[in-house]
């Protein structure tokens, strides 16, 4: 019951994101796909993981235990320093660092989250810069 109420609200906060992205609007484009393309992404995403959690929620219960919590609140202060220091390090770097924790938080040995988020941090450069054609920052630090 609780994976369903989590996922009515994600749903809603999908709603309120697609919503406040189709409102954006600027008076030049500076990217081939404008402003609304990757918030509207994201809203779509949410939207759907949402709905399938809805349709098919996760049979195994565990309880929620203070470990839980604490993983919890660890994601959470990583995104937000992702979101605090995404212009300084760029794009790469930073990704590399918060991807490196969050494989930790899940599971991953050291090794293999290092090599993970290398990987999902040049992979991401590549398809954001080079594909879709974004400006992916380099980072203040390295003179971008």
């Amino acid at each position: 019951m609780a994976d369903r109420c989590f996922s009515l609200a994600l749903m809603v906060l999908a709603v309120a994101l697609g919503a406040a992205a189709w409102q954006l609007d600027v008076p030049f484009q500076y990217e081939p796909v404008g402003p609304k393309a990757i918030p509207l992404i994201l809203a779509v995403l949410l939207f759907g993981t949402a709905l399938w959690l809805a349709i098919r929620p996760d049979r195994l219960k565990q309880a929620y235990t203070g470990g839980l919590f604490l993983r919890h609140v660890l994601v959470v202060l990583c995104l937000l320093a992702y979101a605090w220091c995404f212009e300084w390090l760029g794009f790469v770097l930073a990704t590399w660092l918060v991807g490196t924790i969050f494989a930790r938080l899940f599971g991953l040995g050291w090794r293999a989250a290092l090599l993970y988020s290398a990987i999902l941090g040049g992979m991401g450069h590549l398809l954001l810069s080079w594909l879709l054609e974004l400006n992916v920052p380099v980072g203040t630090i390295f003179g971008g």
